[in-house]
């Protein structure tokens, strides 16, 4: 999808909302009612292949909102649990399998990982030891690098749960998955 069809979709809601916005080559930004400035990054959108679309709407002041447009007459606002101590947080990462959207960012707390079911509207957190992660979504596998603790799991994504499986460094080989 071009920059031009993500930023349309986007345009269509915020109007609805949203007095003033600018609008540039790979971000939407505006000022909420307390002066805070918002943004919209090209690069923290996602859309699923039955037209379900994401979006990360970035807050300087760390009130960050992932909205969800589920048809022409439905968006789901989710925030996530963020800890920032009011500094935005760095991330916005969004990824769908199917009606899962997996999102990645990073607060005080380090980089968290979550996949949010847009069907059942259940968040669940992937936790892992260490501070820094790195991901792969492979089909339904969501594969998870924790690079300090030298920690690797590969959850399963399914309609109505998720599996979490302890995995090495030789499985990955032998499935020849890397992390970008």
């Amino acid at each position: 999808m071009t920059t031009k069809e993500i930023f349309e979709i986007i345009e269509e809601e915020l109007y609805m909302t949203v007095r003033d916005f600018e609008i540039e080559e790979d971000r939407i930004f505006w000022k909420d009612a307390f002066g805070a400035e918002i943004e919209i990054c090209k690069y923290s959108t996602a859309i699923n292949n039955q037209g379900v679309f994401a979006w990360w709407q970035s807050n300087e002041v760390g009130h960050e909102l992932v909205r969800i447009k589920i048809n022409r007459d439905t968006i789901i606002n989710w925030r996530p649990p963020i800890n920032t101590m009011g500094q935005p947080s760095s991330g916005g990462y969004l990824q769908f399998f199917e009606n899962s959207l997996v999102t990645q960012y990073l607060d005080k707390h380090g980089e968290r990982l979550f996949i949010f079911n847009v069907h059942t509207l259940k968040a669940e957190e992937i936790i892992t030891k260490g501070f820094r992660k790195k991901i792969k979504l492979n089909g339904n596998e969501l594969f998870v690098a924790d690079s300090y603790e030298n920690e690797f799991i590969k959850i399963s994504i399914y309609p109505d749960r998720l599996e979490r499986e302890e995995i090495d460094e030789a499985y990955l080989d032998r499935r020849n998955i890397k992390f970008d």
